[in-house]
């Protein structure tokens, strides 16, 4: 997968502003996000939101310029990861650079940099900092801000705003120097839209020494890690963020609800999402009413059973590149998709959030020492291959098509055999199956809620639950093995007990973790009293 690179970025993009190219850098942080989110954050100048707040409802309008002049800077997946993938997937323009442009590696020649910059310019930032000469800027105007961005942002920030424009509007061709926190970027949004023809740049605390004196952020002091860190992205003019999601319901729709909740708090927001609504035969059947149904994108409603492969045949409609279906058991942490994806540019294959290893090709699944499991249930800190993964499928959506090449005689057995039909289709095209990191410590990347699928899992109507439906399993295997299929321990025996022997000592690991936990509440218990 392509990737830019922070120094590549800075150079392209100070070179525009040295130009007097009439740019706009708007920069997007944790903070920001964090603000827009609702979440609770403690800025270190002092000042700390949650909830929402008119500040959150200004920063998520400025997200929605598409102008090729306009570039959005975003953190990047090496410093924090769920926050790239929440802007990537709600900033729809392709001009996506680095949140922290001037800063980390760039920063000393940022500084030089800067003070080769004449221009006129506007400056609005912070007030400690009015009377200072802002490198060789020739500044016309500074405007100041308060220290507490919420309440600065509703009490004062309009007023500024529109003397900026009474004062400055009609002028084109300035250079607008802001650093104003998360006020900046509704400040220079709204600036942008009464008059693009002006230069607006977000320089954030890199301009620090001038606004407050002193550098006050550890990118700033050589030979740190901070300043040694040249970033990367995906390619944003090549990544594809789009992801379809499929529920499925069957016996089960209580747990749809909180499914609908657990996509709504993805990082990676997906582009559209279905439900498949298996029929049920028999006496009696269950409605969705139509105010429910219209929280999906599009809704399939089976009139006649079609058993675990009819929601993969009905996910090749969907529209985007990558397709993610679900279980209706199946809750996950708010990092899963983010974290499918990210591992997907890396290896392109099948991923999921509980993987089966097979030791034999005999036993499964009623024979436990037949196979070992990788994911929710048996956690792993890094990547392993499998043989076949269930309970969630992150997926290019060309596999579906895979699945259902010459495989009607597997498709008969209707309540199983899916997911190893798909891995086994899939790898003759070249893709494997994965799990991704599962580590005990974050369960947000986790693709399944461990007690949420105990929960559902083994409710009345779970098909696992049916000795029947196991024994369909285990002979599938040896049906599928006549077609030629072959298994991670015929191709790959080292690896096989490789991994297990990973997994055993992570799994080992954390119960000694457990264990002196245990040890010490005991002893300081005990000193205590």
């Amino acid at each position: 997968m392509d990737k830019i690179f922070l120094q590549n970025e800075y150079k392209k993009i100070f070179s525009r502003i040295v130009n007097g190219d009439n740019i706009t850098v708007l920069r997007y942080g944790d903070g920001e996000r964090a603000i827009m989110t609702g979440e609770k954050v403690v800025a270190q100048e002092g000042w700390s939101s949650e909830g929402e707040s008119p500040l959150a409802v200004a920063l998520r309008e400025s997200l929605n310029f598409t102008d090729d002049n306009v570039y959005y800077g975003i953190s990047c997946p090496c410093c924090d990861r769920p926050a790239y993938y929440w802007y990537s997937t709600r900033i729809a323009s392709k001009q996506i650079t680095f949140a922290n442009l001037f800063v980390n590696s760039n920063y000393q020649t940022f500084k030089s940099d800067f003070l080769t910059l004449t221009r006129d310019a506007i400056v609005i930032a912070n007030h400690a900092g009015k009377n200072n000469r802002i490198g060789n800027l020739n500044v016309l105007k500074y405007y100041a801000v308060g220290d507490d961005c919420i309440s600065c942002w509703e009490d004062e920030c309009g007023s500024i705003v529109s003397r900026i424009i009474s004062e400055y509007g009609s002028r084109d061709n300035l250079l607008y120097v802001v650093s104003a926190g998360p006020m900046a970027e509704p400040i220079i949004a709204e600036l942008y839209k009464h008059n693009p023809n002006n230069c607006y740049i977000d320089f954030g605390s890199s301009i620090d020494i001038y606004i407050h004196g002193s550098d006050t952020r550890p990118y700033s002091k050589p030979g740190t890690v901070y300043s040694k860190r040249n970033c990367w992205m995906f390619d944003p003019n090549t990544a594809d963020f789009d992801v379809s999601v499929v529920l499925t319901t069957y016996k089960k729709p209580e747990s749809l609800t909180e499914q609908l909740a657990a996509i709504d708090k993805q990082t990676l927001r997906p582009r559209e999402i279905r439900l498949f609504k298996d029929a049920i035969d028999g006496f009696y059947s269950i409605d969705l009413n139509d105010e429910f149904l219209s929280s999906f994108d599009d809704c399939c409603i089976a009139k006649c059973n079609r058993g675990v492969w009819g929601r993969f045949d009905y996910a090749r409609e969907c529209k985007s590149k990558y397709v993610c279906l679900f279980d209706d058991d199946t809750i996950p942490g708010d990092c899963w998709l983010e974290s499918c994806h990210f591992e997907m540019m890396q290896h392109e294959g099948i991923y999921g959030t509980i993987g089966i290893v097979l030791e034999n090709s005999s036993g499964y699944p009623i024979d436990k020492h037949s196979y070992y499991r990788v994911g929710w249930a048996e956690p792993n800190e890094q990547l392993m291959e499998v043989d076949f993964v269930g309970h969630s499928w992150f997926l290019p959506r060309k596999a579906l098509d895979y699945m259902f090449e010459n495989t009607e005689q597997l498709q008969q057995y209707k309540v199983a055999a899916e997911d190893m039909t798909l891995s086994a289709k899939a790898l003759q095209h070249g893709l494997s199956t994965f799990v991704p990191p599962h580590p005990y410590d974050n369960k947000r990347v986790w693709g399944s809620d461990s007690s949420l699928a105990m929960h559902f899992g083994q409710a009345s109507g779970s098909l696992s639950m049916n000795i029947g439906n196991l024994r369909k399993m285990e002979s599938a295997i040896v049906d599928l093995t006549k077609t030629g299929a072959s298994f991670l321990f015929q191709r790959n025996p080292g690896l096989v007990k490789m991994q297990k022997r990973i997994l055993n000592r992570y799994h080992d690991a954390e119960l000694m973790k457990h264990y002196l936990k245990v040890v010490y509440r005991k002893v300081f218990r005990r000193n205590k009293g």
